[in-house]
């Protein structure tokens, strides 16, 4: 297998959920069904990493959670490279690399499928890939892992900031400069509607949405309806999906809320 390059990635390590621990004046029950919400909570969190943190990763027991700077670590997602495939009749086996490392990853094939998986995904092309983190043999992989190809490259920058913000959580770091005022990464929303972000508006929108769409709210809908920019809203969709908040429904173009 070929040697992949870590440059402007060897310093990047971590990464995980916010932990923060809440210990109000209650009964134990209270505390003890707080402490339960959390931990399940953060089982049900797609958090965004590096193929490094994955592979650095570590369990305290056998068979328990994955552990990256003292946050349990349960479904992740990461962006990167098929460098290799391997067609294994009833499954793919894909060499995924994001420069910081590189994984393998299984996607189990669709017999009713028209298209052959291998065509969809060839060596070369960007991939979204999500799963739940295991160990096998001592080698790290993906349970119900989902990969589907990169159109809009922005998704590959964004998951990265996605990732250094986690990072910097999980550290007890602030994002916002010791509360200073900084300038903001991305233009605020000045459509007559400054108390929320346009991000906010997309997740409220599609909340509102999901019962009478249960095939998913369409990109094309959210941006008509909202006055967006059918790009934007594919970038902060792609955000929600990272955070958990939605999730794809029928096809690509529709989301629906968790």
């Amino acid at each position: 297998m070929a040697t992949y390059a870590t440059n402007g990635y060897q310093d990047y390590n971590g990464g995980g959920f916010t932990h923060t621990n809440n210990y109000n004046a209650g009964s134990a029950g209270d505390f003890q069904d707080s402490s339960s919400q959390n931990k399940a909570q953060q089982r049900n969190t797609l958090t965004p990493v590096t193929i490094k943190q994955i592979n650095e990763s570590t369990q305290l027991v056998p068979d328990g959670e994955f552990i990256i700077n003292n946050v349990e670590l349960a479904f992740v997602s990461f962006i990167g490279v098929i460098r290799n495939v391997v067609d294994n009749t009833s499954s793919l086996t894909l060499t995924v690399e994001d420069g910081t490392g590189s994984i393998d990853v299984r996607k189990w094939l669709d017999d009713s499928a028209n298209e052959s998986p291998a065509s969809q995904l060839p060596v070369g092309i960007y991939v979204y890939v999500t799963g739940a983190l295991k160990e096998f043999n001592g080698k790290k992989n993906l349970q119900h892992a989902t990969v589907r190809p990169i159109i809009d490259h922005n998704e590959v920058l964004y998951h990265h900031l996605s990732a250094i913000v986690t990072h910097l959580h999980a550290q007890g770091l602030s994002t916002n400069n010791n509360g200073q005022n900084s300038n903001p990464l991305f233009v605020p929303n000045t459509d007559g509607n400054e108390s929320k972000s346009n991000v906010e508006r997309i997740y409220e929108f599609i909340h509102d949405q999901t019962p009478s769409m249960p095939e998913g709210v369409p990109i094309q809908l959210i941006a008509q309806t909202l006055n967006l920019m059918v790009e934007d809203v594919q970038l902060h969709c792609a955000k929600l999906t990272e955070d958990g908040k939605v999730y794809h429904g029928y096809d690509d173009n529709g989301f629906l809320a968790v």
